[in-house]
């Protein structure tokens, strides 16, 4: 690729390289364990009673309990994730080598199929990064790949990073640049490429190359969308103030009325009382 920069290669090292591993700590198992074990019962137990709904004929009428089995389902699929990856992934740095078990492949469910690997520094032949943006000015996401190419030609990736968080527990560009130094090879940066959201979700992969060379952008073209998403949010805090401050003085307009209108009945049944003729008595009739 043409606009792709190349780190200087380090040279070679006058030291052993010292072993380094990454991998998630015990505190994030254990909270993520922990979690699974606590929702996993009603998890469990929602089955039963969606059968036993469904025998007594109330399943049309508890849609709510099926949205809210569904949003459970999710929940538990993301806390399932997280700790299959808590508890299979690693990143070893050897001196000669490097030990990788990652999330293997793309498609809907990466996070749940693992491979591991074992390459040697010298049958590595490239190391690369790659900044994608996935969205628009509404809602950007911008993140930070990086890979490993062998010789034989396996494609090993490594990962992706939020610009917006970093995971402390595997930089995967970071890693990448230690792969590099170790291999005496120069990172290389593939720049930044717009993807599909859908494609990435789905696994799917564009063999048009001419599609591929127009979706790189520039660092101008981020700059812009950065603005243009600040502006969205700067746009969407105002219009929330605003209604928040109408309502603010609706309630206050309202509050003042209500008082006003209790001081002025006791007052206005006062004044009917004082201003009502009294009454004469009734006339005595002589039998």
């Amino acid at each position: 690729m043409s606009d792709a920069q190349v780190s200087a290669a380090p040279s070679a090292p006058d030291t052993p390289q010292e072993r380094i591993v990454y991998a998630a700590g015990g505190g994030h198992k254990t909270v993520f364990s922990f979690i699974f074990l606590i929702l996993l019962p009603f998890f469990i137990s929602i089955p039963p009673m969606i059968f036993n709904r469904i025998q007594h004929g109330l399943m049309l009428d508890n849609w709510g309990f099926l949205v809210l089995a569904a949003a459970f389902g999710i929940v538990m699929f993301l806390v399932l994730v997280e700790l299959i990856f808590s508890l299979r992934a690693r990143v070893e740095l050897l001196p000669d080598k490097v030990k990788m078990t990652l999330p293997a492949g793309r498609g809907p469910t990466p996070m749940l199929r693992y491979k591991s690997y074992e390459v040697p520094y010298d049958q590595v032949h490239t190391v690369e990064t790659r900044r994608e943006i996935y969205g628009g000015a509404i809602m950007p996401v911008l993140l930070k790949g990086a890979r490993v190419i062998t010789k034989d030609g396996t494609v090993v990736p490594l990962g992706y990073v939020s610009e917006a968080n970093v995971d402390p527990a595997f930089p995967y560009p970071a890693i990448a640049k230690q792969i590099a130094d170790r291999a005496r090879l120069p990172l290389i940066d593939r720049g930044n490429v717009r993807r599909s959201v859908r494609s990435k979700m789905m696994g799917l992969k564009s063999n048009d190359a001419a599609a591929d060379a127009a979706s790189i952008v520039d660092e101008t073209y981020i700059e812009a969308l950065n603005r243009s998403h600040r502006n969205f949010v700067l746009g969407l805090i105002s219009v929330l103030f605003i209604l928040m401050a109408i309502g603010i003085v609706d309630d206050l307009s309202e509050e003042r009325l209500s008082s006003q209108a209790a001081v002025a009945a006791p007052a206005a049944a006062i004044k009917a009382g004082t201003a009502a003729p009294a009454a004469k008595p009734p006339k005595k009739t002589n039998q």
